[in-house]
Order: C-alpha cells, then structure tokens, then sequence
C-alpha cells in the first residue's frame, strides 16, 4: 500500500517455512526478503503464496540466498505462487538463483495478474544443479507452469516438463555443458518498441551467454538468458535490470541483503 509518497505493508500472514523480513523503504521501492529458515526446500514440501501490489504501491521481492531443492529419494515438493498489480502499482520479484539437487522431484505454478497501468519486473532462474559438487542435470524432474494476464488479457503461458533421462533438457544443454536459464518479464508502456535499450540488450551477447528479446502483445517484452556459468549469469541479470532502471525507477531500489 502507498501513502504520502511511501509504500509499506497494510497485511501480512506468513508461518514456517516462510519469513518476511523487516521491510525497508529506500525512496524507489520497498524491499521486502522471503527467508526460508529450514535452507531450501524438502521433500513433502507444499508452499503457496499471494502477493498484492495495491495502487501506487511499488514492491520489491526478493531472497537471501539461492533457494535450494534438496535431494528427494521419495516423494516432491510444490510451490504455488500468485502476484498480483493494480494500476499505478510497481512489482519486482527478483529471487536468487534457482537451484535444484540430485534427484529432486519439484512442481512450481506462478500466476501473475496486472492491471492496466500496472508494471512489472520478473525475473526467474534455472541452475543446471549443484555444479562445484559435480551435480550436472540430475534433477529427477521439474515442472514449471507460468501464466501472465496484463489487462485480463493472457500475454504469456509457459510449460516446463524438465526430466535429464529425456529431450526435454537438450535446449539447455546443447551450447553450453552447464547451461544456466533466466527469464525477465518487463511489463511497461514507458519502453517503446523502438528504444535504444533493446540493442542494448542483444549487444550483450558474448562467447558465453545467448541473449533473447521478444515482444508480447500487451505493453511488454521477455528476456531469456541461457549462459555458460552463474557469474555470467548474475552479471548480465544485473546489467540488464540497470539498462531498465534508466527508465523505470523503481529498478533503482538496491536488492541489498539485509
């Protein structure tokens, strides 16, 4: 919620696994931590959770640390997810690196709902697994589903049916041995299409990163990152989201730890 010119948190209902933390406004946005005090995610695991960003409101979700998908010799973990925006709102979820060990069996559905005149800044990520231990692609399974409404209207869905014994991983794996994945949804009407900051981005391309950009019918645009470690992956998420902070403020709140 916002008012005189700050944003803070009007409601909050959370128990174990989940923690916020104290929130901090820095004159951009309010930052707020989802920690996870049992470090990662287990095996029986059924996590949901529902964001609202009311008017005017600008938000900055992020982690601590990587969040971590323990080995799974039986059973799975699910994460529900839901943001939503209303208009004149700023959402930024920004987590840190997503990564998934031996074995693990992990299914994650995100919906995300912005009104007209609603922004957004998502950023999800993928690690091959556990790799200075070794741990390339031994993930047991990954389901991913993503959907995103702008203006009721459905501009993105996504399904990832991820499984190393299958085809399904052999995009992710086929440029780089241990390829790292991000994806960054920017829903915005203040970048247009023909902006500077789109060369930019694709001029970031390098021996060790591909870089993609596409528009969605709907005031917005998907980055996809694939990269062949994850500094290079880090660096260029970082790059990224201050090209954007030129035009979007609320990308100038630092995602700092507190």
């Amino acid at each position: 919620m916002e008012q005189n010119g700050r944003s803070f948190i009007r409601e909050q209902s959370f128990r174990a696994p989940f923690h916020l933390s104290k929130p901090y406004w820095d004159g951009h946005a309010l930052l707020v931590q989802i920690v996870n005090p049992t470090a990662g995610v287990f095996a029986g695991d059924r996590l949901t959770s529902r964001v609202v960003v009311e008017s005017g409101a600008k938000l900055l979700l992020t982690t601590p640390s990587a969040n971590r998908i323990h080995a799974m010799p039986s059973g799975r973990a699910t994460v529900e997810q839901q943001f939503s925006v209303a208009e004149g709102g700023w959402l930024e979820v920004l987590p840190e690196l997503f990564i998934p060990q031996a074995q693990c069996r992990y299914a994650q559905r995100t919906t995300i709902e912005v009104a007209t005149g609603g922004e957004l800044f998502f950023v999800e990520t993928l690690a091959p697994g556990r790799v200075a231990r070794g741990e390339v692609f031994e993930f047991a399974e990954i389901a991913w589903e993503f959907e995103l409404r702008v203006s009721g209207r459905l501009v993105a869905r996504e399904r990832f049916h991820l499984n190393p014994t299958d085809e399904s991983t052999t995009a992710l794996r086929a440029p780089f041995a241990a390829g790292y994945y991000a994806s960054c949804y920017v829903i915005t009407d203040r970048i247009p299409s023909d902006a500077s900051i789109w060369k930019e981005i694709h001029d970031l391309h390098s021996a060790t990163a591909l870089i993609g950009v596409s528009r969605l019918v709907a005031g917005g645009s998907v980055v996809k990152i694939l990269a062949a470690d994850s500094i290079t992956l880090s660096r260029l998420l970082r790059a990224i989201r201050e090209r954007f902070a030129n035009d979007l403020p609320p990308l100038q709140c630092a995602a700092r730890k507190l």
